[in-house]
Parts: structure tokens; sequence; C-alpha cells
């Protein structure tokens, strides 16, 4: 008997709705792309368009998400004096 694998198929995202998602523009998501920041899937022949995997763009803005650090308590201010030179 023949064992078939299950694939999690899921919509695909194009630039336009990428960059409506993340509220940035279509250019940034290309520069994402192109710098392997945000994973792309090739469709077509040649260079083809590109589209996004959902879970892809959250990762991404998983890794982007900034951890809060405690504040540290400021350094005091040094006060310097002038002197008189004679």
């Amino acid at each position: 008997m023949e064992e078939k694998q299950s694939i999690d198929i899921q919509p695909l995202l194009t630039v336009k709705e990428v960059a409506s998602w993340l509220n940035i523009s279509a250019s940034l998501v290309y520069q994402l792309a192109d710098s392997g920041k945000l994973p792309v899937h090739r469709v077509g022949n040649g260079k083809g368009a590109i589209r996004f995997a959902a879970n892809d763009i959250t990762a991404y803005l998983t890794a982007c998400r900034n951890q809060v650090t405690p504040k540290s308590s400021p350094t005091p201010k040094v006060r310097l004096q002038h002197i008189k030179l004679n």
C-alpha cells in the first residue's frame, strides 16, 4: 500500500497583499525578498511572479519583534566646576 504525505497547502500572497498586510510599500517587500529576509516562491517561466506563504510572513514578524529590556537607571551627570588660573 502506498502512503500519501499530507501537505498543508495554504494560499500564496502577492506582493501587493503582503505590502497591505504589513502596511509597507511594495518596493520594500521586493527589497525584503531580494535580501532573503522574506522567503519567496517563484511561479511561472523565467523569473516568474513571486508569491509569499502566510506562515513565512508571520515568522518574519516574529523575528522582527523587539525584545523589551528593562531600562537601567540613568547615570548621574557629573557637574564640572571652573577653576581660576592665576
